[in-house]
């Protein structure tokens, strides 16, 4: 059974479920690109081994971004909010909609021009951060609706 399926309660329905965006693998990708350009490059010298240095740091990069994706969850329910980053080591929140403190989202140039950012969840004083959310802005929104529905 998945983290979700255990977790649920009894009349608690998935509202909304936000995706990780694809600009998460920007950075190995092009790691991996310009360590094969370089790599390619030359058969000897500094500049091959430059290559072979990106390829390793690109290669240990996307396994990491992989293992990102496939370990977290941002689902709104009727009754509350769920994030949950990691696979082995795991960071979970489970905020109930009614003490919902604040969100926060944190959108740089790319991010407002591919439609990804960083949710930031405050409650009680601990802060959590969320990067690469697909549509953050629908994710606040999804939630402020579940929040008016209770009141």
């Amino acid at each position: 059974m998945s983290y979700l399926e255990n977790n649920l309660t009894q009349g608690e329905n998935v509202v909304y479920q936000a995706n990780l965006h694809w600009f998460l693998f920007v950075r190995p990708v092009l790691l991996l690109v310009l360590g094969y350009l370089f790599y390619s490059a030359l058969n000897t010298g500094f500049i091959h081994w430059i290559g072979i240095i990106l390829l390793v740091f690109g290669l240990f990069s996307l396994v990491e971004r992989i293992s990102i994706k496939i370990g977290s969850l941002y689902i709104v329910t009727n009754k509350r909010v769920i994030l949950k980053s990691g696979i082995i080591k795991r960071d979970a929140l489970e905020l109930m909609l009614h003490k919902c403190e604040g969100i926060r989202i944190n959108q740089g140039i790319w991010g407002r021009i591919v439609g990804f950012g960083t949710i930031i969840v405050t409650t009680a004083g601990a802060t959590n951060s969320y990067r690469f959310v697909a549509d953050p802005m629908k994710f606040r929104n999804i939630i402020n609706e579940q929040i008016a529905n209770i009141g």
